[in-house]
């Protein structure tokens, strides 16, 4: 892979993932005027602004944007033989959106896991309301309320996301055993 291959992977990815962090943003109710909200929104709306008058947003879930991100990931490898002749044998259109699906899938799983591990470590060193907090706290509370209804209640320490995360390994580790080599080029 050449260095030109690397940045479209890179660019397409973050871009992913920021288009699923607008979905779940939306989906969490995430505070509008917070200014990590408006950040998303900003980059993510000259893309996002055309494709939601033809994509609805239904129960919260901005598809718009999912699909933005399905489209994405599905043209990364194709993209990436255009720019360097990356080749993948006998691939076809199926096995593209195969792919692009389970990219989806792997980024909307990595930014559960991610908001979970900063905002534990973010718990220990900082006590401070800052806005990211706040954001973290609004992502993760419709994830760990139902894992908290069904744990004892043990006092101060929240077992919730420990709970989320090995889930979140064992899910990891499913897909892995039914989608093989499709699950391996989804974390390319």
């Amino acid at each position: 892979m050449n260095t030109l291959q690397l940045l479209v992977f890179i660019l397409i990815d973050l871009y992913g993932l920021i288009l699923v962090l607008r979905a779940w943003f939306q989906f969490s109710r995430v505070d509008f005027y917070n200014p990590i909200s408006q950040s998303i929104v900003k980059i993510t709306q000259p893309a996002l602004g055309p494709l939601t008058t033809f994509i609805p947003t239904i129960k919260n879930i901005n598809l718009a944007a999912l699909v933005l991100a399905f489209l994405l990931f599905s043209i990364k490898f194709p993209l990436a033989h255009v720019v360097g002749n990356l080749f993948i044998a006998n691939a076809d259109v199926l096995d593209y959106a195969i792919v692009g699906a389970l990219t989806l899938i792997r980024t909307i799983g990595k930014a559960i896991f991610y908001v979970l591990l900063i905002g534990a470590v973010m718990s220990w060193f900082n006590r401070g309301a800052t806005p990211l907090q706040f954001v973290l706290a609004q992502l993760s509370e419709p994830l760990l309320r139902p894992i908290q209804r069904i744990l004892p209640n043990t006092g101060m320490i929240d077992f919730s996301p420990m709970v989320l995360a090995i889930a979140l390994f064992l899910v990891n580790s499913v897909f892995g055993d039914l989608f093989g080599v499709y699950w391996a080029l989804a974390s390319y």
